[in-house]
This record gives C-alpha cells, sequence and structure tokens, in this order.
C-alpha cells in the first residue's frame, strides 16, 4: 500500500488528489492544510505539495527526499508568492512548474514544466488575474495527471534550474491591486506609471544632493581662504552652513530609502 501526504489544497480546491486516489487500488491519500513535522511525513511514501501556506521544516527535507511542489509559475522566475500577479507586472515568463522541494523556496530541480503564453496585448481587454489564475491552475492540473505514473512511482528525470530568476514575498503586492478580477493590461499600464513617477522622484532627489554638495565644496573653499586669512570667526559662520547643508542631505537621503 502506497501512501501519499498531501498539503495544501483540499478535494474541492484542486481535482489531483481524487486523481490521485483512483489511479490505483492500492493508493490511500492523506491531505492536510495544516503545518506538519517530520514524525508525520516519515509514515508515508510521497509528499505532495500544492497550495500549501507554510514553510516545510529543515528536519524533513534532510531526511524525507521524496518531496514535490506544485507550482503555478514558471521557475526560476516568481518564485515564492503571487507568480502570476508578478509575471505580468514584471514581465517575466508565465507558465507552471512541478519540482523538487529543497531548502530554497521554489528552488528545486524541476521535474515537469510548461511556458504558458497570454499573449496580454492581444488580449488585453478580457484578461484577469482570477481568469489567468484558474488557466495556470488547470494547466498545472492536466500536467500532473498526464504524468501522474512517473509521479507516483517516483521515477521521473530532474534538472536543475538555471539563470538568476526572481522572488517575491507575500507583502509585496502593490496597493494598485484592489481585486483580483480587476483587469491585467490597466494594471500593469498603472503599475509602470507608478515605477516612472517612483524613480524620478528618487533622481530628483539625488540632483538636489548633487547641488547641495556643489554648494559645499564651495564652501569649503571658502573656509580654507579665511582660514588662511586667520579669522577664527568667519571660519566658524561658514562651517555653521556646512552643517545646515549636511543636515539637508542626511533628509534626503532617508526619503530615497522611502518607498
Amino acid at each position: 500500500m502506497k501512501k501519499i501526504l498531501f498539503l495544501g489544497y483540499n478535494s474541492n480546491q484542486t481535482k489531483i488528489i481524487e486523481k490521485i486516489k483512483y489511479f490505483k487500488k492500492n493508493i490511500t491519500v492523506k491531505q492536510s492544510s495544516k503545518k506538519v513535522s517530520y514524525n508525520v511525513v516519515k509514515n508515508f511514501d510521497l509528499v505532495i505539495s500544492f497550495g500549501y501556506r507554510h514553510i516545510i521544516e529543515k528536519e524533513i527535507i534532510s531526511k524525507f527526499k521524496n518531496l514535490i511542489n506544485v507550482h503555478i509559475g514558471f521557475l526560476p522566475y516568481n518564485r515564492g508568492a503571487h507568480p502570476n500577479f508578478w509575471s505580468f507586472m514584471e514581465n517575466t515568463p508565465s507558465g507552471v512548474t512541478i519540482h523538487k522541494i529543497d531548502e530554497g523556496i521554489d528552488t528545486g530541480n524541476i521535474i515537469y514544466q510548461k511556458l504558458i503564453d497570454f499573449d496580454l496585448n492581444k488580449n488585453r481587454k478580457r484578461l484577469t488575474f482570477s481568469n489567468t489564475y484558474k488557466k495556470l491552475i488547470g494547466e498545472i492540473e492536466n500536467i500532473f495527471i498526464e504524468n501522474i505514473k512517473s509521479i507516483i512511482n517516483i521515477n521521473f528525470e530532474e534538472f536543475k534550474q538555471t539563470g538568476k530568476g526572481s522572488y517575491h514575498h507575500s507583502n509585496e503586492l502593490p496597493n494598485l491591486l484592489k481585486s483580483w478580477d480587476q483587469n491585467i493590461y490597466m494594471t500593469v499600464m498603472k503599475y509602470e506609471k507608478q515605477k516612472r513617477e517612483f524613480i524620478k522622484k528618487k533622481l530628483d532627489l539625488l540632483d538636489q544632493i548633487e547641488q547641495t554638495r556643489k554648494k559645499n565644496n564651495i564652501n569649503w573653499m571658502n573656509i580654507l581662504r579665511n582660514s588662511l586669512k586667520v579669522s577664527p570667526s568667519k571660519t566658524l559662520e561658514i562651517l555653521d552652513m556646512i552643517n545646515q547643508d549636511d543636515d539637508k542631505i542626511s533628509k534626503l537621503f532617508k526619503k530615497i530609502n522611502e518607498k
């Protein structure tokens, strides 16, 4: 009897679980969305993660090798949270990947992968984050089912991810995202505009810093000139002006670091 632990989505959220159950009579599947320990995992032959909200413990990864993740992103791009959203915002490949789980986040060896071209420009009026998400879910489920025999029997080839790719945390979603049903093309346009405005603001601050530093250079020369003339009072006056400008520079640098 082969025992499989399915972490994340339940039978109402994905058809993969039922497909595994009925693939062979000698298969049992336990589903859980809770955080599990090695003492639980060690009782299974295979662990499959899909829509799982917890990071799998290092002890599990080091001691249990048959760990597979189902990810709606074209790895190594858009590892982590909301891969569908960021593929459009950053113009990176959309797709789906089934991969081994290692100690990184979505960094394990790839087992199966498919590139999905939504053709945003052509379909700009109808594409939303919701309907593209459903498309990706359907694609990854189909790939899993098509290769269910090799996955269940742990009889597949795997290859390392190449390239740096990208990663996003769950708290990185911008405020312009109000609903998953909103139009992707319009959201991308707004995001690009915000990004241009953000960059311009930072460049303007750098220009202010540059101008202030130029002014400071003149002030330092004035200090030297007055020092050479042995005028302590005038030198202190100029130093005070320099300190004021340095305070301005510090405040401008703080603004640059603001998000």
